[in-house]
């Protein structure tokens, strides 16, 4: 069996990880991951897969792919991925692989309705929460073809990882993720702001890059946050800068299972968070918080930093849920099983 992964970015996040984790979990399958050239390749050539340079990510451009390379299936990631692949499959068989649910979703708009337009072509659709198709304006076009498959983590790699070297401080509070509006980094920055104002020697990191990258150093810089805030940009290993930390907080806008929030679990993270998208089913007061303003960010950050009962007894929680989403046996016999009913299905069409 050949399998096409379809993405469109060119850079190493949450579901890049994903990707890579699947083509690792079918030896005996052949797996090409496909996009635009750029940091990912190294990453992917680097874990032993193959990669693929697309062009771009329009039809035409996957239609060659898929000439080129003449895969028995198509894994799409994404929503835009998914639908430049319907267009593009021809005869062959597209499963498409939702990993968050953008604000979008809930309402009638160009995304909302080409998803529509795309969804009779896709013959199944894997998501990693409940809420993607709890929040589609459009979900009745998802009954039937949609399964979901919240993301595994292999815990045993990441705290291995973990322990490489990395010359890092230890800080109180770790934000990893892309730099973007979903991952609202600029609000991260307003919490450390207000928790300086009762504890000024609140130290913080944030990991990762993204176009948001020089509106968030220009307000430390504003905000004289340059003591408490730490930017370390993009890490190929992220985890010894994660372990380095005590709470990690995600202020997410929205996300579609929080990977993120596992791997910090594993580690032994509170997390305290937004609770949008998967989050809600990942995080409780037992592990961390879930909060919708500053106010409640702080208050929960700064008991866990005062407690340290709380904090001991939130770490040993968070290790324990993670173990949730560990199961790599299973997940594997799930994304097989999509696989083999998409491939029958797309036989008897």
């Amino acid at each position: 069996m050949r399998v096409l992964h379809l993405l469109k970015s060119t850079k190493y996040s949450g579901a890049e990880n994903v990707v890579l984790t699947i083509m690792s979990l079918f030896p005996e399958a052949e797996m090409i991951y496909a996009s635009p050239d750029g940091p990912i390749r190294k990453v992917v050539e680097a874990r032993g897969q193959k990669f693929y340079p697309l062009e771009n990510t329009s039809v035409g451009a996957v239609r060659r792919a898929i000439r080129d390379l003449k895969p028995d299936l198509i894994h799409a990631h994404d929503f835009s991925m998914a639908t430049c692949a319907a267009w593009a499959a021809g005869k062959t068989p597209v499963v498409a692989h939702f990993h968050n649910n953008p604000l979008w979703l809930k309402k009638v708009c160009p995304q909302s309705v080409a998803l529509a337009l795309s969804l009779p072509r896709i013959r199944n659709v894997i998501s990693v929460s409940n809420s993607i198709e709890a929040e589609y304006i459009f979900r009745g076009l998802l009954k039937q073809k949609n399964t979901v498959v919240g993301n595994v983590v292999n815990c045993a790699d990441v705290r291995q990882k973990a322990q490489e070297t990395c010359n890092c401080a230890q800080v109180d509070l770790v934000f990893l993720g892309r730099m973007t509006d979903p991952k609202c980094p600029l609000l991260f920055c307003q919490i450390v702001q207000r928790l300086r104002e009762k504890r000024p020697q609140i130290t913080a990191r944030m990991i990762g890059d993204g176009e948001l990258t020089p509106q968030v150093k220009n307000y430390i810089q504003e905000h004289e946050l340059e003591h408490n805030i730490e930017l370390v940009g993009f890490q190929s290993n992220p985890y010894p800068y994660l372990n380095a930390g005590k709470i990690m907080v995600m202020p997410s806008a929205w996300e579609g299972f929080g990977l993120a929030a596992v791997e910090g679990m594993c580690l032994g993270k509170p997390v305290v968070c937004s609770g949008v998208g998967g989050l809600a089913d990942i995080v409780d007061e037992t592990c961390g918080a879930v909060c919708k303003t500053i106010d409640e960010y702080c208050s929960a950050i700064l008991k866990l930093l005062q407690d340290e009962n709380a904090y001991c007894r939130c770490s040993a929680n968070a290790v324990g849920k993670s173990m949730q989403y560990t199961d790599m046996q299973r997940y594997t016999a799930t994304i097989k099983s999509i696989y083999e009913s998409t491939l029958e299905g797309s036989r008897n069409a």
